[in-house]
């Protein structure tokens, strides 16, 4: 029995996950397939821009038409099916009377440019008067918005004439997978640790001048260089450096001092010092 219970227990544990997960991710997440037949080089390009787009793949959105908001409503997919329509349908207009499908994700045409791109299903219900009574077609303008994955979306143009062929419904999204440079590359570009260390060294070293200067002026009543922090620590410290350069970099002989004097020299220093004194 004690079995019997963990079993149900996990089997609840299991459909709770399930529900959240349903909850939150989208639903039916699909995959475009391109219309036929394309260049090797359009394919190629065309494949790249629906990987671009894949992190928008399964949402749906929902949309009213501004002008006449109680009689279209449209759902839209971004390469996914729309829950109890036809298969493969990605678009779709409700009315009051009929419901009409705008396209398919099995029909799909896409191009981009700089910060855009461009996504159009083909494959809707036939017009019947307007457009000579070709296909509808969807065509959903994705354009950069490097704050939101999935942003503002809008009904922006329904193209119908009675004398033209190319009709479409035409939509916008805001969404950073159009955006060219990405959010993180929009952004200054942090500091170096060489940047970092030259700021935190320069700080340092002038708020330990401005300090020493102002305490050895005001508490202490030093004048002149001796106003300098540590000045006699700066002051030996420049010769000793002064010293290494000169061990260092100096090519020719250097003179030194003796460290004594020989009898001789001291008889000739005195006979300079009494030359001196008679000449006066």
């Amino acid at each position: 029995m004690c079995e019997l219970g963990y079993f149900f227990k996990l089997l609840y544990f299991l459909t709770e996950v399930l529900f959240i997960a349903n909850f939150f991710l989208p639903k039916c997440r699909g995959e475009c397939e391109l219309l036929k037949p394309l260049t090797p080089d359009e394919t190629k390009r065309q494949t790249e821009l629906l990987n671009i787009i894949k992190p928008l793949n399964g949402f749906t959105f929902e949309v009213k038409d501004a002008i006449a908001p109680t009689e279209y409503t449209y759902n839209i997919s971004i390469c996914s099916h729309i829950e109890g329509s036809e298969p493969n349908v990605a678009a779709m207009q409700y009315t009051k009377t009929k419901n009409f499908s705008l396209g398919k994700n099995n029909m799909v045409d896409i191009m981009g440019g700089t910060d855009w791109i461009l996504l159009s299903y083909y494959g809707g219900a036939k017009y019947e008067t307007h457009c000579n009574y070709t296909e509808r077609v969807t065509q959903i303008m994705i354009i950069c918005d490097p704050e939101v994955l999935k942003g503002k979306f809008e009904i922006l143009e329904e193209r119908r004439l009675s004398n033209l062929s190319n009709c479409y419904y035409l939509f916008e999204l805001g969404s950073n997978v159009s955006c060219t440079l990405k959010k993180e590359e929009i952004l200054p570009q942090k500091l170096s640790s060489g940047s970092v260390f030259c700021i935190l060294f320069f700080t340092i070293v002038s708020v330990y001048l401005i300090c020493g200067f102002l305490y050895k002026r005001i508490v202490i009543g030093a004048k002149g260089l001796e106003q300098i922090p540590n000045y006699s620590f700066w002051r030996d410290f420049g010769n000793l450096q002064a010293d290494g350069c000169d061990y260092f970099c100096r090519c020719g002989p250097r003179q030194e001092s003796q460290a004594y004097r020989g009898i001789d020299d001291h008889l000739k220093a005195d006979e300079e010092r009494d030359d001196q004194l008679l000449n006066m």
